[in-house]
């Protein structure tokens, strides 16, 4: 007999963590090691995110959608579908379908707004989508209109103009300011503001502030936040002013 050796596999780099979800999602039908957007609950949760799940019950009711006319929504998600069309009369324009924890949907883009977000298009993409519902071409009906996508793992440096953290004196514990300390040194030069305001059993309040250009948000600093209860967490981002 013959021994048939076995074959050799090539070295080959690992899937990045995306690559992995995607293909579990492909395989499976869910994601087995992790959502993709686990590493944004900061975000989901502090910069004026709704749910998908909202948006859609937004969308699907016609006096709901009247109420939210003109106004910004902002939601996010995972870029799980992307496609590039062409109208019959030779228009090009493109969906886009996002995913989030609760649910799905869908973006269509004409026009100006395909050629503008386009690049967008890459399935694996983790986006907040700003916009507004407005009244549709055929009357009764509502659209929404598209005014902005960033990536979501740019959200918090770009918008957070401030971050104040409440917490009672008690919980100031050397490990904590240690944290808080060494954060700030690391990530120095930024355009955010850190202000700490401390609670006495008293209820005396006492404010203190970065000084100079603040910090510059980090994942570090938002992992800390999103996993310390202690801390009440309030997000003051550049649209607010």
């Amino acid at each position: 007999t013959m021994d048939i050796p076995v074959p050799k596999i090539a070295p080959c780099e690992p899937f990045t963590l995306t690559e992995q979800l995607n293909y579990e999602k492909e395989v499976t039908g869910m994601f087995m090691s992790g959502h993709p957007l686990d590493h944004f609950r900061f975000e989901l949760k502090h910069y004026g995110i709704i749910s998908l799940a909202d948006f859609n019950e937004i969308k699907d009711d016609t006096t709901k959608v009247q109420a939210m006319v003109n106004r910004t929504l902002r939601v996010a998600g995972l870029v799980t579908d992307c496609s590039h069309r062409v109208t019959k009369n030779g228009k090009n324009f493109g969906i886009l379908s996002v995913e989030d924890f609760s649910g799905k949907t869908e973006f269509a883009f004409f026009g100006d707004d395909y050629a503008r977000f386009k690049n967008y298009f890459e399935k694996g993409y983790n986006l907040t989508v700003n916009g507004f519902f407005k009244p549709g071409w055929k009357e009764g009906t509502y659209e929404f209109k598209v005014t902005n996508i960033t990536l979501l793992e740019m959200v918090k440096e770009k918008l957070t103009k401030q971050l104040d953290l409440h917490l009672d004196v008690a919980a100031l514990t050397e490990d904590v300011v240690s944290f808080f300390v060494n954060n700030a040194k690391e990530h120095n030069n930024g355009a955010t503001t850190l202000r700490f305001h401390l609670y006495a059993p008293d209820q005396q309040k006492l404010s203190l502030q970065t000084v100079g250009k603040g910090i510059k948000m980090n994942e570090e600093l938002t992992n800390y936040l999103y996993n310390a209860p202690f801390i009440e967490v309030k997000v003051v981002t550049q649209e607010n002013n």
